[in-house]
């Protein structure tokens, strides 16, 4: 007989795991199918949660309403799974030069600033901060790697990879499960995947990181610049991270890593050694928006995908807006509907 759930969703990666959870808030039966040596970009993900990004100190997109509730959110996830994976930490934006300060000095006095920054001159050792440093608020970190353990051992489960070709869409039945809708959040991989490839606009990117040994940098915070340099404890920090669209490999090059050393040797003021380097690919969308919603002609086949690396401050609001989606018929934004490509 088979074993009967509201959802199938097929990817266990932040994306699928926390539409999980607010399925199951709300009382409804979630099932994640993943394969757990899969390269999710949540496994090789740093997990920063900044509102302030790029080059041009842009408040990122809905940053007002995906920010000020993460912290306590993810506290009450914590408790949920008897878990600690999330923590609010302090970042500061290093100023790189004249020009990055003038495009500051520009925007300094935009009201949708005071929330989320605050510029200041500060010398920080190990570091060049000789243009100013910005203090970025509301930011923290992730800890994928023990979210995802956490999510493995208390949250339902099938670890094994998903063949598209033995779902039945028509009994609504994959193997011994019936459901009454299935979702995929697969990440860079539904670019194979036979229902969705040719109505998702996904850029599989990828994404180079080092770890580093460094002493005489002050681990309190994140630092950002043209890298990132998260500390990892015991002198250890993360740098990152490369932008490659279109790139699927999943191998390091020594290109990347040349790179992100020619980036960090500009930021960084003490001796250093490289001791790893990898990578891993997130999903990007041609607008860099995400693309939720129904499959154009299936009507109980959904996808909720193309966050980028900003899944973990986006997708706890996003995942409440699929499910009254899918649950209640509530619109979802044109900038997010899948449908806005097709």
């Amino acid at each position: 007989m088979a074993k009967e759930v509201d959802y199938l969703i097929v990817g266990g990666g932040v994306t699928g795991r926390l539409l999980q959870i607010e399925l199951m808030k709300r009382g409804l039966k979630a099932l994640v199918f993943d394969k757990l040596d899969k390269n999710h970009s949540t496994q090789v993900a740093a997990g920063l949660v900044n509102p302030v990004v790029g080059k041009f100190f842009t408040v990122g997109w809905r940053a007002e309403e995906f920010f000020p509730s993460l912290a306590q959110y993810y506290r009450a996830i914590e408790h949920k799974l008897n878990a600690s994976f999330f923590k609010e930490k302090p970042m500061k934006r290093i100023i790189a030069n004249a020009g990055e300060q003038n495009i500051w000095l520009s925007k300094a006095h935009l009201s949708k600033y005071v929330d989320f920054c605050s510029f200041k001159q500060e010398k920080i050792k190990g570091l060049n901060t000789d243009w100013g440093v910005l203090q970025i608020l509301q930011s923290g970190e992730m800890n994928t790697h023990s979210f995802l353990e956490a999510c493995n051992a208390n949250l339902p489960s099938i670890f094994e990879s998903f063949d598209a070709s033995q779902l039945d869409i028509e009994q609504k039945k994959y193997h011994m499960f019936s459901y009454r809708n299935i979702i995929f959040c697969e990440g860079y991989e539904s670019i194979n995947n036979p229902f969705f490839k040719d109505y998702l606009s996904i850029i599989p990117t990828k994404g180079e990181l080092l770890e580093i040994c460094a002493e005489g940098i002050p681990d309190d915070c994140i630092y950002l610049g043209a890298v990132f340099l998260q500390p990892k404890g015991k002198n250890r920090w993360t740098v990152g991270a490369t932008y490659e669209k279109n790139q699927t490999s999943l191998e390091p090059t020594d290109m990347m890593k040349s790179d992100l050393e020619t980036k960090l040797n500009k930021l960084i003021r003490v001796p250093y050694s490289i001791t790893k380097h990898y990578c891993g690919i997130r999903p990007a969308s041609i607008d860099r928006k995400p693309l939720m919603g129904k499959h154009p002609t299936i009507d109980s086949m959904y996808t909720m995908n193309g966050m980028g690396s900003k899944a973990i401050s986006m997708v706890p609001l996003l995942a409440q807006e699929m499910v009254n989606y899918m649950e209640h018929h509530i619109p979802l934004s044109e900038e997010i509907n899948l449908n806005r490509f097709f």
